[in-house]
């Protein structure tokens, strides 16, 4: 068994395993929220223009998008997963960048999707620079724009017993701390990949700050968007302590 080594204060993000493991075990949620979430633009009369997708993952809400029309530029802190977005949906632009350093370009939508700011991977990352990203994400749109996202709330996660997944050539298994105080979410990751012949060992510690949905709400409200929650996009429920929230430009 081999394991892998990480260089000495290089962030944690998704490296090249967790990022492989994700996109072929955990596609899932892309993969049908993404139906119901394009329903969603097209209601709203977004059917082409640019969209900007932050923490866009291994591309595959990227390639619906590209797909279906619409210009794409996908941003994600994690190389590992740029890679495969490039791969998955080469028709798209992508960025290796944190988004609070991002400079928007004009769009006709925002996307954020699998709870990315929740995650304290960039160290600047907090409820102030939050309210300044949404500022920044209303400032960009279109009149008419959507800004569409989800979060993981207090409650996720706190009292899970660790679980385990296997696939064809990989093993995952998590386990999980809350801090009730702090409403901070730790995942301890540990990942076997399979490699020629022998399996590499890789770790990762995922913190999280946990956000009231109806809290950024009232944030987003202050800005000027019109702003619903929703437990589902399209017919695909959102997992138990996790919101989406839709905010549209006027």
């Amino acid at each position: 068994m081999k394991t892998k080594q990480r260089g000495a204060g290089k962030p944690i993000a998704y490296e090249e395993d967790l990022a492989y493991v994700h996109d072929v075990g955990f596609d899932a949620f892309a993969d049908e929220s993404s139906p119901g979430l394009l329903e969603i633009m097209k209601q709203s009369g977004i059917n082409d223009g640019h969209v900007v997708d932050l923490g866009c993952g291994s591309g595959i809400w990227a390639r619906f998008l590209t797909d279906a029309g619409y210009d794409v530029t996908g941003v994600d802190i994690s190389p590992a997963m740029i890679s495969l977005s490039k791969k998955r949906a080469p028709g798209a632009t992508f960025r290796v960048e944190s988004f609070h350093t991002f400079r928007f370009p004009s769009c006709r939508a925002v996307t954020s999707l699998g709870e990315p700011f929740n995650y304290l991977f960039d160290k600047s990352h907090n409820r102030a620079q939050l309210t300044q990203l949404f500022r920044r994400v209303f400032a960009t749109l279109e009149p008419g724009g959507l800004f569409i996202f989800d979060v993981a709330e207090p409650g996720r996660d706190q009292g899970r017993a660790p679980v385990f997944w296997r696939g064809e050539d990989w093993v995952c298994m998590a386990s999980f701390e809350t801090d009730i105080r702090r409403q901070r979410l730790t995942r301890h990751v540990t990942t076997f990949r399979r490699v020629g012949k022998l399996y590499r060992r890789s770790e990762e510690i995922h913190r999280m700050q946990l956000f009231r949905g109806s809290d950024l709400a009232d944030v987003l409200r202050q800005i000027g968007f019109r702003v619903r929650l929703v437990r589902k996009y399209g017919k695909h429920q959102l997992a138990k302590h996790l919101v989406g929230i839709i905010a549209r430009k006027p």
